[in-house]
């Protein structure tokens, strides 16, 4: 019952600042829209084969090896304790050009704090910024190795390199990825993948930078310094199942502070009957004057559909979390969420945090979120 209270005080205050957020989003969506309209019209009169609507939330596929395509996200959130809120939280537009076979160049631009309304304050005043996600080009020198230059997802554990908010499988990243080691790494990515004898080896060397490109109202730029770390995994097929196993080390140096901070993880992951059960471990060791940070997860997402037939591409969650600041006691918290993709242009998810923990990293209470791709 109380969930069914708490869902319906996100409708009330959705529906009371939805016309601000049309007014808004109509001011700096529309061009936006308007231009990617056009570039697809173009590529559709030129292109023999029908684009729309087969590829709507896929992405638009254009001729010369041009890809194209974007996503926004409205989440409602009812903390245990504080105020009710909506906001737009993230405005994403990616585009992926293949100049040959061999050669690609990437991008991921994201707009941030767009808008927001809180319960009991109205809609405040925007602090909206511009964020460069993944920036990069992409070489394939053979079958097995490929290069990337720019700006990428540190590939550090299993959360990290996914981040685009309609494909977590919950709104609210676990506890441990969140502030514990740079989420992005500039300059020279190599990733190695090949199969031997069943096994799969999945090797990433990444550095020298940690940088992400930010300019808006904020003006914030929270990433800046030094970073390089290395990712190797290996996976097999078990019978009906696979598994895989991954070892993660990183370090890194802020913009502005003379010591060097370590971190290193451990990830597993096995699907089996339609589970994706998957755990990271994570460990940022003492520094001069600091405690160690750590922490762990262990989440399986279930599939519903085979317990009915209207719960096609319906995925229940369940974590259990772990974590230990750098001050104060360890927390323990968890998840319970649905994910619902009914069709491919849709993503709807819900979830409740427990845990006793009421920092930004960790805040317990009722999210919902609604994605719209194209």
């Amino acid at each position: 019952m109380r969930v069914v209270i708490e869902a319906e005080r996100i409708r009330r205050t959705t529906s009371a600042v939805l016309r601000h957020a049309a007014a808004r989003a109509l001011r700096v969506v529309g061009p936006v829209v308007l231009a990617l309209g056009l570039a697809a019209s173009a590529g559709a009169e030129s292109s023999a084969r029908a684009i729309w609507p087969n590829s709507l939330g896929n992405g638009l596929e254009l001729e010369h090896g041009l890809w194209i395509a974007g996503d926004v996200t409205v989440h409602g959130q009812v903390p245990e304790q504080g105020p009710s809120r909506v906001e737009i939280d993230d405005l994403s537009f990616l585009a992926r050009w293949e100049l040959t076979s061999r050669l690609a160049l990437f991008g991921e631009l994201r707009m941030e704090d767009f808008f927001e309304a809180v319960a009991g304050k109205g809609v405040l005043s925007s602090q909206w910024q511009f964020v460069f996600e993944r920036l990069y080009a992409e070489a394939l020198v053979t079958p097995a190795l490929s290069v990337r230059l720019g700006t990428v997802y540190t590939p550090f554990g299993l959360w990290n390199v996914i981040r685009r908010s309609p494909f977590t499988w919950t709104i609210e990243e676990p506890a441990i990825d969140d502030d514990v080691f740079p989420t992005h790494s500039t300059g020279l990515s190599l990733l190695y993948q090949t199969t031997w004898r069943g096994w799969s080896f999945d090797a990433t060397s990444y550095g020298p930078v940690q940088n992400t490109a930010r300019w808006g109202h904020t003006g914030e730029d929270d990433e800046r310094g030094w970073l390089t770390g290395t990712r190797v995994a290996v996976g097999r097929i078990l019978g009906p199942a696979f598994g895989s196993l991954g070892l993660n080390a990183a370090g890194f140096r802020n913009r502005g502070q003379s010591t060097w901070g370590t971190v290193l993880g451990l990830d597993s992951e096995l699907d089996i009957g339609g589970h994706q059960v998957t755990g990271e471990l994570t460990w940022r060791l003492a520094g001069s004057g600091e405690r160690s940070v750590h922490g762990l997860y262990l989440q399986d997402v279930i599939p519903l559909e085979p317990f009915s037939a209207c719960a096609r591409n319906l995925y229940g969650v369940v974590r259990f979390e772990y974590f230990q600041p750098g001050t104060g006691r360890a927390e323990i918290g968890g998840v319970l969420g649905l994910y619902w993709r009914p069709v491919p242009w849709l993503v709807l998810r819900t979830d409740y945090t427990f845990g006793s923990r009421t920092i930004e990293r960790f805040q317990p209470g009722l999210n919902t979120s609604i994605s719209f791709l194209f």
